[in-house]
């Protein structure tokens, strides 16, 4: 299955830094600069032969800085022959006011501390991820209610990458989820 991604948010927050290395690691190079250097052009060939480039802007200035990492996520799907999800779990470094839903896998909290450090797994631009948050009071009380009775849970905030996993920093509207009939409610 194709999935095509348009949320421009997933785009704008994309580090450039963070898809040059990506480039230079698959085998791309740089061409050329463009407009005084605001923006480059990559190149690659693949075994056929047929050459391949993107256009890359080099800051967030551009009004449609979102627009052209959607178009380079798209080339990268054409050449590498993946995904838009799996290219982009590899490239999102962090996600800023996203909601996530996952369910509590571990629970570290040292006897009767008010904040604990939990360790969830949810989906993280379509990828199962491992997402690290530290909560406290009633937060820390819905995480072991969640992990003791399997009940997934919900959060807003923004999730950094941080090696392989993700951390949750600035959390909003922690809850758990519930079933009614079917289908999942807050």
């Amino acid at each position: 299955m194709k999935v095509t991604v348009r949320d421009f948010e997933v785009f704008k927050n994309l580090d450039v830094n963070v898809i040059i290395a990506y480039l230079q690691k698959h085998g791309w190079q740089e061409h050329s600069r463009i407009y005084d250097n605001k923006g480059a052009i990559w190149v690659k060939k693949n075994e056929a032969g047929e050459l391949f480039d993107i256009g890359l802007p080099l800051t967030r200035d551009f009004a449609d800085y979102p627009a052209r990492m959607g178009d380079a996520v798209k080339k990268l799907e054409q050449v590498e022959k993946r995904s838009q999800l799996e290219i982009l779990s590899d490239l999102i470094t962090c996600l800023e006011n996203t909601e996530i839903q996952g369910f509590i896998v571990k629970v570290d909290r040292q006897g009767g501390e008010k904040i604990g450090k939990i360790a969830m797994m949810g989906f993280v631009v379509g990828k199962l991820q491992k997402i690290y948050l530290e909560l406290q009071d009633n937060d820390l009380i819905l995480a072991l209610k969640a992990y003791q009775e399997r009940i997934p849970v919900i959060c807003d905030g923004d999730f950094v990458k941080e090696g392989k996993y993700f951390a949750g920093k600035n959390l909003r509207n922690f809850a758990l989820m519930a079933e009614e009939k079917g289908k999942m409610v807050l």
